[in-house]
């Protein structure tokens, strides 16, 4: 099953690739839009399950919902973690589970979900930062100004769309940049050729009938995709082994 932090990460990567990239990013967005797909079949388990749903209502939030900036919420391995962290990936994780059709009517629910989030999130921070991965305050000034590029409104309606600050989404950035460098480093996998035409099957069964360029035009990027989920496969097994010797003191 994909993790919460693994699936927010895709969010984050999607929305800055929309806002973002002029039209020579276009392709790689549709690789990533292609492979979120892939995603989602095999999670679902068929064909049968291949309609796109409805675009879902925009979710609301409540004042109510969000706790104080520094109420202790969670302790993992001694690292406290507070409201402003809560806060952050609540209106992520709230926004997340709307999109995919899932009820947010249920408050107690959410925030177990979040603080499920918050737990692997601060874990593969942890761990990251045992690597020596580092993110510096340029890379993350870097894809900021890429998601201004195209005019403050299109960035202020992302923000407004995941219920988030600037400086939240900005936080949230550099956890996602650092999650990122940690599974190319440390996630080093190979892809055979008959994983690679195995998937561009799957792309072409998405399809239906539309066109699709041959698999030689697009070999690189549908490697790219294979690589990719075989390092999701990685990190969630990554999640369960840190989880399972993990010291986590709930405080919510």
């Amino acid at each position: 099953m994909k993790k919460l932090s693994l699936s927010i990460l895709m969010i984050i990567t999607m929305l800055l690739a929309a806002c973002g990239n002029d039209d020579s990013g276009n392709e790689q967005e549709e690789g990533n839009q292609e492979q979120e797909e892939a995603g989602q079949q095999q999670e679902g388990g068929g064909e049968g399950e291949q309609q796109q749903p409805q675009q879902p209502e925009p979710v609301e939030f409540s004042d109510e919902e969000f706790v104080e900036e520094d109420t202790p919420v969670v302790v993992v391995n001694g690292e406290e973690l507070q409201g402003n962290d809560y806060n952050t990936a609540y209106s992520l994780v709230k926004t997340m589970m709307n999109q995919n059709g899932q009820d947010v009517s249920d408050q107690e629910a959410l925030q177990d979900e979040t603080i499920n989030f918050l737990v692997e999130q601060e874990l593969i921070m942890q761990e990251a930062n045992d690597e020596g991965v580092e993110v510096t305050d340029d890379e993350v000034q870097e894809q900021m100004d890429a998601m201004k590029a195209n005019g403050e409104e299109q960035f202020q309606a992302s923000l407004d769309e995941l219920n988030l600050s600037e400086d939240q989404f900005e936080q949230q950035l550099r956890y996602n940049l650092a999650t990122t460098k940690y599974m190319d480093e440390a996630f080093d996998v190979d892809v055979t050729d008959e994983e690679v035409e195995e998937m561009y099957e799957q792309l072409q069964t998405q399809m239906g009938d539309q066109d699709m360029q041959d698999l030689d035009e697009i070999r690189d990027q549908i490697e790219d995709m294979v690589a990719q989920n075989k390092q999701q496969e990685e990190y969630a097994n990554k999640v369960d082994e840190l989880t399972e010797s993990a010291d986590v003191e709930e405080q919510l």
